[in-house]
């Protein structure tokens, strides 16, 4: 199966809908790599990582069958990760579903958001919802499994972060996080990721709290080869950025490159990881 980042931005995406900072500006005019949409994950064609707002815009660009879809994992209840909105349009009238049903792993409160949209039940949906329980494994198709972490973020509510394995190689994603609490930097000791995804909100500027950037980045991946967390040879990106980072992707290159770390786009697959 492959891995694909179908989104590398932030809240606003970027070019964000209605700035005109230099970001912004430059990204539009140069496109390809600079067009970030809202962050966002497939593993082969039945599993999804958050819902957000870019979900029928990820369908279209990347060839995507969502009737094929069977698990999806939300990592926390901000917009641009979980709309619970576009369910509605599983329901009967709005498109033809049959089996499998969507089974959704998330905290309490995803599943308070979908009650709250009165879309309908989760019957009517065609979807069933599990509460995620941290370091607890979440069985997914063909051998996969996955583990909430829990996030450094909104404390509002329990946000996770998601590390996925196979017999044939483990990624860890943790966007939307400052630096780890310490129980989630103790759940990676010795695990031997293939394939690392940090949040890099804020570009440049050195920040560790709610989300990252720069310096805390780069201390993340030393924290990672501290604790034997990385496999040999395991590739590392920075992802998840906003245009307030003020670096557009190749700037990011030279900002990261010095530390080996790369820098995730929209669009990048790594096929048959899984």
């Amino acid at each position: 199966m492959d891995f694909l980042i179908c989104g590398t931005a932030a809240a606003e995406g970027i070019p964000a809908l209605f700035c005109s900072c230099e970001v912004c500006l430059k990204a539009s005019s140069l496109g390809g790599k600079e067009i970030r949409s809202r962050a966002a994950y497939m593993i082969g064609e039945k599993i999804r990582i958050d819902l957000g707002p870019d979900t029928f815009h990820h369908l279209s660009r990347y060839q995507l069958r969502y009737d094929r879809l069977t698990h999806l994992l939300v990592t926390h209840t901000h917009v641009d990760h979980w709309l619970p909105d576009e369910l509605l349009y599983r329901r009967k009238g709005f498109s033809k579903v049959s089996d499998p049903i969507l089974k959704i792993f998330g905290n309490a409160t995803a599943r308070e958001k979908f009650l709250q949209k009165s879309i309908g039940t989760w019957e009517e949906v065609h979807a069933s919802f599990d509460e995620i329980v941290p370091f607890q494994p979440i069985p997914l198709p063909d051998g996969l499994q996955a583990f909430a972490l829990p996030a450094s973020h909104d404390t509002r509510e329990q946000c996770l972060m998601f590390l996925v394995a196979s017999p044939k190689a483990k990624i860890g994603i943790f966007h939307d996080t400052g630096w780890l609490p310490e129980a989630s930097w103790e759940f990676l000791n010795q695990q031997k990721l293939d394939l690392v995804l940090i949040d890099c909100t804020h570009g440049k500027d050195d920040v560790e709290q709610n989300h990252m950037g720069g310096a805390t980045v780069v201390a993340f991946k030393k924290e990672l080869e501290k604790r034997g967390a990385l496999s040999d040879g395991a590739r590392v990106f920075a992802t998840h950025f906003s245009h307030n980072g003020g670096l557009l992707h190749t700037e990011l290159e030279t900002f990261f490159a010095p530390h080996g770390i790369e820098i995730a786009c929209d669009g990048l697959r790594f096929e048959n990881l899984f």
